[in-house]
């Protein structure tokens, strides 16, 4: 068994905190360091993990974003492998050790996420998440039934719990520190694959989490910023070309969707804050293609050509997906080598 740090980032939510922790400590793989990060500057988790866990590390920090205090858990782990798993989630005691399994069968695998259940264990929270053309990522199965079957390729996963190699976690630069909250975990799994590793998904290790995105204002900004942020730094310049007719169309369609929905004000706040950032993106661009090992020849075939989830329920996608399946099949075939 290779060495395992877990790592759980927490705000708040310290009787979930202390769950979380109590499942990692059942684990049928040992979890060799546990490193709590609390972004709460009141230090709300100091007293009852020092009661309740007297041996897991505390990380104390001023709230500067769930990758940021990701990353600086990380900095202070020892293990081969790294768990992150979220506050308001919790393991099967089997789950790790299936997970590891899949790193001793395929060396190329960075990343093993779990099935990730809603607490009453009857249906799926999320599982093998897809990404669109778009950018656009949700959760795979959401809302079936929990399902059986060997581990399997994925293009990304549900932060709730990554699973991942040391060695590959920092050869990327570990989760955008850019990111305050939300898509960083699609973020991460798409610079893995750029980098020449591999992000599987495992249905028989389990997971559970209660986590609904809400649709606040703030998420909405948080989740366009960041969607827009990795299309332009993780796509080839010459898969932006292509792409570029789809996302302007797409971009259009979206901000009537969010006028008719009441979330324009943060849409237009994500273009301002992006456009302001523009130096930082282009430092980001560089840094993340400096370090792809495979072309998006590659893996454009990975990258989903349809919407097709029960969180996004739009009668337009009937209309569109086919359209953009069609689009799909174009850019698949331009960046074929040769052409």
């Amino acid at each position: 068994m290779p060495s395992v740090s877990a790592v759980v980032v927490t705000y708040r939510e310290v009787e979930l905190t202390l769950q979380a922790i109590a499942s990692l400590k059942r684990q049928t793989a040992p979890v060799h360091e546990i490193i709590v990060v609390d972004n709460d500057p009141d230090g709300t988790m100091r007293e009852p993990l020092a009661r309740e866990h007297p041996e897991v590390t505390l990380l104390a920090l001023d709230n500067p974003g769930h990758a940021v205090a990701c990353n600086r858990g990380a900095e202070l782990a020892t293990g081969a492998v790294l768990v992150f798993l979220d506050p308001d989630a919790a393991l099967a005691a089997d789950a790790l050790e299936r997970m590891l399994a899949v790193f001793d069968a395929h060396p190329c695998a960075a990343l093993v996420s779990p099935q990730i259940l809603f607490s009453d264990r009857l249906t799926v929270n999320a599982g093998d998440n897809p990404v669109h053309l778009t950018g656009l990522s949700w959760c795979g199965r959401y809302d079936q039934p929990p399902e059986e079957g060997p581990p399997r390729i994925t293009f990304t996963t549900s932060g709730a719990c990554h699973v991942v190699r040391a060695e590959a976690f920092r050869a990327v630069g570990g989760y955008c520190e850019d990111y305050f909250v939300i898509y960083d975990d699609p973020d991460l799994c798409w610079r893995l694959w750029l980098a020449g590793w591999e992000i599987w998904y495992c249905p028989r290790a389990r997971g559970v989490h209660d986590y609904a995105f809400g649709e606040s204002p703030r998420k909405w900004f948080w989740l366009e910023r960041h969607r827009l942020s990795s299309v332009l730094v993780n796509y080839e310049g010459r898969t932006l070309s292509l792409l570029a007719p789809l996302l302007l169309v797409f971009e259009l369609g979206l901000m009537v969707l969010a006028w008719r929905e009441g979330w324009l004000r943060p849409k237009l706040a994500a273009y301002r804050s992006l456009w302001r950032s523009r130096g930082v993106l282009r430092a980001r661009r560089r840094a993340v293609q400096a370090t792809r090992r495979v072309g998006d020849e590659a893996l454009i075939a990975r990258i989903a050509a349809r919407i097709d989830s029960g969180q996004l329920d739009n009668p337009m996608l009937a209309l569109a997906n086919p359209m953009m399946a069609a689009y799909h099949r174009a850019v698949v075939a331009a960046l074929r080598p040769g052409t």
